[in-house]
């Protein structure tokens, strides 16, 4: 494919993806994904599924289970102090 791009196209195509390396979902996807196999390594009886790490496509039900004493803001916090880490919702970016 790149051999048949002339210097033009390559160059307007570096431009391009220099500003629009990734899609918003494809990090999302990477991020879950990532989250779910460090939970997993952790917890090998956790029952969570990589959508339930998910920034951007939540459930629309979110699942109360009795046996966890971590609530969602506990959680946010906690992801705070991952080095890189970034907070989506209230009281974030």
């Amino acid at each position: 494919m790149l051999a048949q791009m002339s210097c033009t196209e390559l160059s307007e195509w570096e431009q391009f993806y220099a500003d629009e390396y990734f899609a918003t979902d494809l990090i999302d996807a990477h991020f879950s994904r990532l989250s779910h196999h460090i939970t997993d390594m952790v917890c090998k009886d956790h029952g969570l599924t990589t959508a339930d790490f998910s920034l951007l496509n939540p459930r629309s039900s979110p699942e109360t289970d009795d046996d966890t004493d971590i609530s969602g803001e506990t959680m946010m916090l906690a992801a705070e102090g991952i080095t890189g880490g970034i907070r989506y919702g209230p009281g974030g970016g």
